[in-house]
């Protein structure tokens, strides 16, 4: 006598019932895969040593399918997407610290950078009070307050959950030589910039600083780069059976005309590749530092209804030579010093003799270009 349908048996003859209906049809030619995988599949549920969970099959077959297209794609499964989902929405945070069990309760092994625990003055080696760090995870923007003790001091906290993120955008000037910290495209970066900048008088120069920088908006980078430059294409975007998409640049007496040295590393990516690109193919700016990530691609993500996702790379971006940004830019000049975004700019040139050199030989405005207005 034979007992019910195992879990997923079900499933599993759905599957294959639906291989044969699209091969009946006529649809084998360009899906011919499906039938090898459906048997593949079909002698794993029948012959494998332990029954099989058939769906975990199936969404880590998903999850190589999509590895195998590019470096970019990915599929996530529901529970992995549910966090990631969460946490994007502020609603799984911590404090921005690692913690760790110690005999003293939890210790902070590390502090994350621009967090609300360095905020606060949490340091690595203090000790919160109590062993459950689930206690410290919560949503954004609620109030978490705990004791840690340093060394035989105590001290009450009271934090706020924040993700954390340097602020897309600083300004300093140091000797008329205006430091534009773009550290993502997050957040609108423009308008900020554009208030912090002086007019009186004018720069000599900018430093656009976009090390560290892994991308955001790229509209927003697009902007940015117009603020520099008064014609031309800042980039295009090329997706499969659509149109090329060019982003242009607009002249504006509010335009920024004075030199421009872009810093740029490993970690500069996606916009903030497309921003320093175009600035360097439109002969506006030397790009200094080490080569960039390379991830000049377009991804859109494709949920589904049981929960899983799919991030799909969809086209690509194109610097204004027409050329795909492919695997990187590579500096104008090569800098090896590491930054310090904690530091102000002047600290920073004091302790790079590198960069102090390439920033103190940067040109004064030409006569040919407006002042700021």
């Amino acid at each position: 006598m034979s007992g019910p349908p195992r879990p997923g048996a079900r499933t599993l003859g759905a599957f294959v019932a639906g291989f044969a209906a699209a091969a009946l049809l006529g649809a084998a030619d360009p899906y011919a895969g499906f039938e090898l995988y459906a048997r593949v599949l079909s002698d794993i549920d029948a012959h494998a040593a332990e029954p099989p969970d058939l769906l975990r099959l199936v969404h880590a077959s998903l999850g190589g399918m999509a590895g195998a297209l590019d470096p970019h794609s990915a599929w996530f499964p529901p529970d992995t997407w549910g966090r990631m989902r969460a946490h994007e929405a502020g609603l799984e945070l911590g404090i921005g610290a690692k913690v760790v069990a110690d005999p003293c309760g939890l210790r902070v092994e590390s502090v994350e950078p621009w967090g609300p625990a360095e905020r606060v003055g949490l340091r690595v080696g203090d000790c919160i009070e109590g062993d459950d760090p689930a206690r410290l995870v919560g949503r954004e923007g609620e109030v978490v307050q705990f004791t840690a003790r340093r060394g035989g001091e105590a001290k009450s906290y009271a934090l706020v959950r924040a993700i954390a993120r340097e602020p897309a955008a600083r300004v300093e000037v140091h000797s008329g030589v205006v430091w534009l910290r773009v550290a993502h495209f997050h957040d609108p970066v423009v308008e900020t910039l554009a208030r912090a900048v002086p007019t009186r008088p004018a720069p000599r120069a900018f430093v656009l600083d976009l090390r560290g920088n892994p991308g955001g908006q790229v509209d927003e980078a697009a902007r940015l780069v117009d603020r520099f430059v008064g014609s031309g294409t800042i980039v295009t975007v090329r997706q499969r059976g659509e149109p090329d998409r060019a982003v242009t640049a607009t002249a504006s007496r509010a335009d920024w005309s004075q030199p421009v040295l872009v810093l740029v590393d490993g970690e500069s990516a996606s916009a903030a590749e497309i921003a320093a690109g175009a600035l360097q193919k439109l002969g506006r700016a030397r790009i200094a530092g080490r080569p960039t990530f390379g991830k000049g691609t377009v991804q859109n993500i494709f949920p589904y209804p049981d929960g899983s996702a799919l991030k799909l790379t969809v086209g690509h971006y194109l610097l204004p030579d027409g050329r795909p940004l492919g695997a990187g830019l590579v500096p104008d000049v090569p800098l090896s010093g590491a930054p310090d975004f904690h530091s102000p700019f002047a600290d920073q040139l004091a302790t790079d003799p590198e960069l102090a050199t390439l920033v103190a030989a940067l040109p004064a405005q030409s006569a040919n270009s407006h002042p700021l207005r």
